[in-house]
């Protein structure tokens, strides 16, 4: 597990070092790029803009673009959540807020009996925290958690992840994209 973190690392490291590929002549720069001055330098280079209207969520989100992995967006009305993945490495749900806030959250992260977990970083809509088991051989792995007020509704965010966290700088280029979110323009 620890090599494939690593690999990942190095790979998102890898690819965000040699760019998006686009160019100003091809027309096929990204919102990422014109928004440069403005965006943190993650977000800057190898990512591209995704409208995500059509998955009941009124915003655009950038997320890693294609050299970092297939891009996989989808909506589980079961669940009324959407998922927005890219690859391996970028994977995160947004749902409607149900109930509770993010002190209620960072309670319950104090209260987990698995885990011990260290908010790493907190602002006033979103803690990423790391989780560890204590005396255990597994690294640590970082999540986020956000709510995020878009169009009037409130969503919650969040990584996901099957096999555990992320590593410190995934869980941030995650954590970075949802606090660029913007809506979209509203029908007038």
């Amino acid at each position: 597990m620890k090599i494939y973190k690593n690999l990942s690392l190095l790979l998102i490291v890898g690819l965000t070092s040699c760019g998006s590929g686009a160019s100003e002549e091809d027309g096929t720069a990204g919102q990422a790029d014109s928004n440069s001055t403005e965006l943190p330098i993650a977000l800057q280079r190898g990512m591209v803009e995704v409208d995500l209207n059509e998955f009941y969520v009124n915003a655009s989100i950038l997320v890693p673009d294609e050299n970092r992995g297939e891009q996989n967006i989808n909506r589980n009305d079961d669940f009324g959540e959407t998922r927005v993945q890219v690859g391996t490495i970028y994977d995160v749900i947004i749902a409607e807020q149900i109930e509770g806030d993010l002190n209620t959250y960072i309670q319950m992260l104090s209260e987990d009996i698995t885990f011990t977990n260290e908010v790493i970083e907190q602002g006033d809509d979103y803690v990423l925290y790391k989780s560890s088991i204590t005396d255990s051989h597994i690294d640590p792995e970082y999540h986020f958690f956000a709510i995020k007020t878009i169009d009037g509704i409130v969503y919650e965010l969040h990584d996901y992840n099957e096999e555990g966290g992320y590593a410190e700088s995934v869980a941030r280029l995650m954590l970075e994209s949802i606090n660029h979110m913007k809506a979209n323009n509203t029908a007038t």
